[in-house]
């Protein structure tokens, strides 16, 4: 990670003065297609990525932590289909949740009906000795990961702040499929520091990538970054310096992408969701007018409902014949930017230059 980035990153966290939230032991969000999030607020994310404000620091109870889980087990819709265990960075790193609580919390779980779980962590934090224990606990059950990607572009990699070696993560990947456990990755639409056209052209080619390079059974979830209150991000679209996605943006990427690969592609954070514990307010979700808002929402709940990619594309057909005004701004903002001059190196060096000079870092 990089020193001036990951110091800025710290101040912007350091202003949420974690007090919101502090006694919440474990909460259940739903995300759309009968998957749910089971979150458990820990330490905070020992990484420093400019768009995510996972830096809180909430105390870890296990009493009340295994409590409120019993009650959100108990109360689990029944036609959930997966759950998603994750912490505020990765739910496997000992130093935010203990590894006798991991495996107690996963054992609540495995004692569910829901046929598939998958646990959102940092690729650093998974062994072989980790996945054989996992498997155990959770025997007779679908076992998933869900990894935060990206970018498989190491210089947008730079830019996100990310700790991220594309050749250890592969091999990471490769472990998991050798015991049995599908891998979902997460590509991010809108890199800062990139024009529109280059920030969709680089979430294309990192799922081709993933398409050419990991197994079968790997699945992707792609996101339209959300400018969340505490990040680097919110910061620079303050200073004018970032523009939110527009969701016009994050359907072009869909309809580029392989066909014949959509049944393998997911959607998340399309504005769905709110900041558990800010509120509403805290997130800038993708830009949209109120033409097409109740289509787009439509669009988006039956995208992730699908499960054919024939299903998917016919679905991106539809919505694409779409014509509104924020449709229009998208495109004129988009020929306006044109191409990008500098580099991506000479970009973020002059970026880390003022964050210098207005942040003292």
């Amino acid at each position: 990670m990089d020193k001036v980035l990951t110091k800025a990153v710290n101040i912007m966290r350091s202003k949420d003065d974690c007090k919101v939230g502090q006694d919440v032991n474990a909460i259940i969000i739903e995300t759309g297609g009968d998957i749910y999030q089971i979150y458990i607020p820990s330490k905070g994310c020992k990484y420093a990525c400019i768009m995510c404000n996972y830096g809180f620091n909430h105390p870890i109870r296990e009493k009340e932590i295994l409590k409120a889980l019993d009650v959100i087990c108990y109360r689990l819709n029944p036609s959930a289909q997966t759950i998603i265990l994750e912490a505020s960075g990765s739910f496997l790193d000992d130093r935010e949740i203990p590894r006798e609580l991991q495996e107690k919390i996963i054992s609540r779980v495995a004692k569910t009906n829901v046929p598939r779980v998958q646990i959102e962590t940092h690729y650093k934090t998974i062994t072989e000795e980790r996945l054989v224990s996992i498997k155990r606990i959770l025997e007779g059950k679908e076992v998933g990961v869900e990894l935060g990607l990206e970018s498989t572009n190491p210089e947008v990699i730079q830019i996100y702040n990310k700790d991220i070696d594309l050749q250890g993560l592969l091999d990471t990947i490769w472990l998991c499929d050798r015991h049995g456990i599908e891998v979902s990755l997460n590509v991010m639409l809108g890199a800062p520091l990139l024009t529109i056209q280059e920030r969709m052209e680089d979430s294309i080619n990192s799922v081709n990538w993933i398409l050419q390079k990991c197994p079968k059974s790997t699945t992707i979830v792609l996101f339209p970054l959300n400018i969340k209150k505490y990040t680097l991000i919110r910061y620079l679209y303050e200073m004018g310096r970032y523009e939110a996605v527009y969701d016009w943006e994050f359907i072009e990427v869909l309809s580029k992408l392989p066909k014949e690969a959509l049944s393998r592609i997911y959607i998340s954070w399309w504005g769905n969701r709110c900041n558990e514990f800010h509120g509403e307010e805290a997130i800038i979700k993708p830009i949209h007018c109120d033409d097409c808002h109740d289509k787009l929402m439509k669009f988006y709940n039956s995208f992730v409902k699908s499960e054919t990619s024939a299903d998917k594309a016919r679905l991106i057909s539809d919505i694409s014949t779409i014509c509104c005004k924020c449709k229009d701004e998208f495109e004129m903002r988009r020929n306006r930017q044109g191409k990008g001059e500098k580099s991506y190196p000479k970009r973020l060096e002059k970026e880390k230059n003022r964050l210098r000079t207005e942040l003292g870092v």
